[in-house]
């Protein structure tokens, strides 16, 4: 992501204290989404979204999304920094799959093992956050809860994930408004997420069928709030570049599930002797 220009220019949204912004591009394996001034916005753009705040759009010719907040200065700046913070890497994402970039947002946990990471996969409410509370609490690493970059564009067939400082990650471990995105890990292992039935954690085999819309539902989560103001032919180019990758992953990772109970032990034990 990067902001252009000196730093004063790039104060107006305070994203420069939440991420450490700087007037040279981060490597953080994004494309650019440019954080302008309101009145910086150039005529002719296409709107994305428009809201008290903040508006978000395409350049005019499609080449980069631009950002622009703190219209009125908010009531509550720690939570409009981070609404503004996510648009921005939402965006960033979305833009970088239609621009031809092998990457794609997931909306799911990132467990950290020796073999590197895995990723559970699951609707809103289905216990994500949960189930990660839980290997954290075994002892176990972990940082995103809820976002990871995924970047299929080794060539080698390797799929490496980055993790993405989520809500809570951002609450818990903000240092001065600062926040780093970390270093890559590779794919390990992808779970499905469910609820169990049986009384214990159970990590069981899932159709094919089952899994690859849970994998699509996932990667194309973060999306579907700023792609649905898109032009017909980029939705549709979205979504063959997310499917695709989806197939990527899917003839990669066995199909399988994880299911839960919120209140048994051994989660941490049982992923491990899984993957």
């Amino acid at each position: 992501m990067q902001a252009d220009g000196p730093e004063e220019a790039m104060a107006f949204c305070g994203l420069a204290e939440l991420m450490s912004l700087t007037s040279e591009a981060a490597d953080s394996g994004l494309s650019d989404a440019e954080l302008v001034p309101p009145d910086a916005m150039p005529e002719g753009r296409h709107v994305l979204r428009d809201q008290s705040l903040t508006e978000i759009a395409y350049a005019p010719d499609w080449s980069r999304v631009l950002i622009a907040g703190w219209k009125k200065r908010p009531w509550r700046p720690h939570y409009y920094n981070c609404c503004i913070w996510q648009a921005t890497l939402n965006c960033a994402c979305m833009n970088a799959a239609l621009r031809g970039e092998d990457a794609v947002l997931a909306h799911c946990a990132v467990l950290e093992t020796e073999r590197g990471a895995v990723l559970l996969f699951g609707e809103s409410g289905m216990g994500k956050s949960t189930a990660f509370g839980r290997w954290r609490a075994a002892g176990r690493k972990g940082v995103s809860d809820d976002m990871a970059l995924l970047d299929f564009s080794g060539g080698d067939g390797v799929v490496r994930v980055r993790r993405m400082p989520t809500w809570s990650a951002c609450r818990e471990e903000r240092n001065e408004w600062n926040y780093s995105a970390g270093e890559e890990l590779l794919l390990a292992g992808i779970l499905a997420l469910g609820r169990s039935e049986s009384g214990r954690d159970e990590i069981v085999d899932l159709s094919a069928a089952q899994y690859f819309a849970q994998c699509y539902r996932s990667m194309f989560y973060w999306n579907l709030f700023y792609a649905k103001d898109l032009p017909e032919e980029r939705k549709m180019l979205l979504k063959d570049r997310i499917l695709r990758m989806t197939e990527t992953i899917t003839s990669r990772y066995a199909p399988r599930a994880l299911l839960t109970v919120p209140e048994s032990g051994g989660l941490a034990e049982l992923i491990e002797a899984e993957i």
